[in-house]
């Protein structure tokens, strides 16, 4: 790869394809270089060091996140926004399981950056909820209950605790329409 064609979204996108086969905490610059048929000391003049890379590619997933959620939310209320953006979030979370578990393992309030991310995240679900709450305390409340419904199950789900014979997918659905029904009270 020539030099003027490497920019810091075709480092992240490489560290994550890495992250994916070899697992995230065996990334290096010098595998990503290798990846990219760079010399490593070439990622320095786009981030600081690993822990800069992995806030970056956080930064990242969090912006492709929050975009798609936005886009699909569009003209969408009550009910049907709930729906679409617990499937969305599910299915974000299975797409980019590595990048998933550098969002969860990294603190939104570590970078200032993050945290507005994580802050625009929450926005949608405010967004989404006062169609049903007009009380703050209350919507933050359900908000939180919302995102932590979300979380177990893509955690569950990914460490392979739902086998059996009934369906994943069902289970998500009615854990959906079981915290729809918990708005209306």
């Amino acid at each position: 790869m020539q030099k003027r064609n490497l920019t810091k979204e075709k480092i992240i996108e490489v560290a994550f394809s890495l992250a994916d086969e070899i697992g995230l905490n065996q990334v290096t610059f010098q595998k990503i270089a290798e990846k990219l048929g760079i010399k490593y000391p070439s990622l320095y003049n786009h981030f600081a060091n690993m822990d800069n890379l992995r806030k970056e590619m956080t930064v990242y997933l969090l912006n492709r996140l929050n975009l798609k959620l936005m886009q699909t939310l569009i003209g969408k209320s009550g009910e049907d926004a709930i729906r679409k953006f617990a499937y969305v979030y599910r299915d974000f979370a299975f797409e980019n399981r590595t990048g998933y578990w550098l969002f969860m393992n990294i603190p939104s309030t570590a970078d200032e950056e993050l945290t507005r991310l994580a802050k625009d995240t929450t926005a949608i679900i405010h967004q989404i909820l006062v169609h049903y709450i007009k009380d703050e305390t209350i919507i933050v409340h359900k908000s939180r209950a919302l995102r932590s419904l979300l979380h177990g199950f893509v955690s569950s789900h990914s460490l392979g605790y739902f086998q059996g014979a009934v369906d994943v997918n069902d289970s998500f659905k009615l854990m959906i329409d079981d915290f729809i029904t918990s708005l209306s009270k």
